[in-house]
């Protein structure tokens, strides 16, 4: 039984996000142990999912990480079992109009009732609130919650 929102919840961005999921040092790899940890929930939307897939199909971070579809797809089914998973299109917006791609993460904040958005994408830091939700570095992240 999945209590009520009792834990912080963030969504992080896909670069972010897959560059922590192998790293073994430095701020990417601290905010994976965070959530692995249960310090934050992580919240993602069916957007971000596919984002995250084609980000690692990519020949460039293939030929780093070695993955192959199977691979990929054993990553995208953990995010599904770790994650709260957000419904897709209930949210919309427009704000970002630079990089309208980076709406996807203020939409699934809100949908999620997100606390954070954790983002080295100046678009979205530049924007620092949105709604209730706070959008901040992983720097500053991993500092708020490093001692939980």
């Amino acid at each position: 039984m999945k209590k009520i929102k009792e834990q912080t919840r963030a969504v992080i961005d896909t670069n972010l996000f897959v560059s922590g999921l192998f790293a073994d040092q430095g701020t990417a790899f601290q905010l994976q142990e965070l959530w692995v940890k249960g310090v934050f929930e992580l919240a993602v939307s069916e957007d971000i999912l596919k984002e995250v897939r084609s980000t690692l199909l990519k020949p460039a971070v293939d030929k780093k990480l070695h993955l192959d579809k199977a691979g990929v797809n054993e990553v995208i089914d953990l995010i599904r079992e770790k994650a709260v998973i957000v419904t897709k299109d209930r949210y919309e917006t427009d704000v970002i109009t630079a990089d309208c791609s980076d709406n996807k993460f203020l939409a699934c904040a809100l949908e999620a009732d997100a606390d954070y958005i954790v983002s080295g994408d100046n678009h979205l830091l530049e924007i620092k609130h949105f709604h209730k939700i706070q959008i901040v570095d992983a720097n500053a992240f991993v500092k708020k919650f490093k001692s939980h």
